[in-house]
């Protein structure tokens, strides 16, 4: 990603995100055309991987060019509300996807599923041909070491300019302990205790995946309705009340949920109640996920420069999620060896006391 986002910043921003859509495209196509047409597993799980690892170059490339654009194709008033409606399309983008995906593999199996998700991305690609912007040239000629470089640029960026900083740090924090929770923790709730269940509420036409869905779902649903409700104000001078009010408020909800899923674990509220605990409580998040996202994409879309934003956004995406590995592995330890109780128990008290020292630090009133 650092790469990626070093060169969003020299090369052409909109060249990169329709060129990076066609690899992902035909590459899904190819990946397709292998699992349908050989039989050998070993091919098919090889394809999977080498998939898998195209994919993720290209987003590396493709998100800092696209994140980046914004600034270039909109007017510094309107920021507000085109990364309001931003966030809604990703949020919908959610919500069809999940209903969409279950669909298309329940009628028609994982083959279709690669034909349209391949040929999005194409059509995805002919459609970004078509955004126009002034591409200032540096005559630098683009090498390794400029880009090391720039990298080096985009992290001193992120360093020097405290509130941006102590920002990335309480995120990366924040992600190591909010991630088990969803990564690890739901789906263990979703197999090894609903699954378990013998009767839960609408048993009879919802099953246990079903269920994960409508909950993913909800957070989507209100995401979307806040960044509508976000998209008609007007833009202020800072965010700071914003993103410490949506922090706070996200972190009570987040600590309701692990005291919800604690008692059930411990058999003091039954399955029906924490079904509906953790419906209401992340239709709630999805407000404030929003609420917290747009004001910060806001405020560094304004404050960083046109130049520079490609390799910032792109170390602070690095630095904002380099220890979710970390937590996956350690979720897992404590899961195995003492129990889902334990992990909430720690995720909970881990992101109250991180939220409670950045909210206090006065750099956070500099956003």
């Amino acid at each position: 990603m650092p790469f990626g986002g070093a060169l969003a910043d020299r090369l052409n921003k909109v060249r990169t995100m329709y060129l990076t859509d066609y690899i992902r495209g035909f590459t899904i196509l190819g990946t397709g055309a292998i699992l349908y047409f050989i039989d050998q597993p070993v091919t098919k799980l090889i394809s999977l991987f080498i998939m898998a690892v195209i994919l993720g170059i290209n987003s590396a490339f493709f998100g800092p060019a696209s994140a980046s654009l914004l600034k270039f194709i909109v007017h510094e008033d309107d920021i507000h509300q085109a990364s309001s409606y931003m966030n809604g399309s990703s949020n919908l983008q959610g919500i069809i996807g999940l209903i969409l995906g279950g669909i298309l593999y329940a009628s028609f199996g994982i083959y279709v599923i690669f034909i349209i998700n391949g040929v999005a991305y194409i059509i995805s690609a002919i459609t970004e041909m078509f955004i126009r912007y002034e591409k200032k040239a540096n005559g630098e000629v683009t090498t390794l070491k400029v880009i090391f470089k720039d990298i080096g640029t985009g992290i001193k960026y992120v360093f020097n300019y405290k509130p941006m900083f102590y920002l990335v740090l309480a995120a990366l924090f924040i992600n190591f302990f909010v991630s088990p929770i969803y990564e690890n923790a739901m789906p263990y709730f979703i197999n090894f205790g609903l699954g378990k269940e013998t009767s839960y509420l609408f048993d009879g036409f919802m099953s246990n995946e079903v269920w994960f869905s409508v909950i993913a779902i909800s957070s989507s649903i209100s995401g979307i309705i806040m960044a509508l409700i976000l998209s008609t104000r007007k833009p202020k001078t800072s965010y700071y009340k914003d993103i410490n009010g949506s922090l706070s408020i996200f972190v009570l909800l987040f600590i309701l949920q692990a005291v919800v899923m604690s008692f059930y674990y411990l058999e003091l509220i039954n399955i029906n109640i924490t079904l509906i605990a953790m419906l209401i409580s992340m239709f709630l998040i999805g407000f404030l996920l929003v609420a917290f996202n747009v004001p910060i994409n806001v405020t560094f879309q304004k404050k960083i420069d046109k130049d520079h934003l490609g390799k910032v956004q792109s170390v602070m995406g690095v630095l904002t999620q380099a220890l979710i590995p970390l937590s996956a592995l350690l979720a897992g330890v404590i899961i195995s060896k003492i129990s889902i109780v334990a992990l909430y128990v720690f995720c909970a008290v881990g992101i109250l006391i991180t939220t409670a020292l950045y909210v206090t630090n006065k750099n956070s009133k500099m956003i």
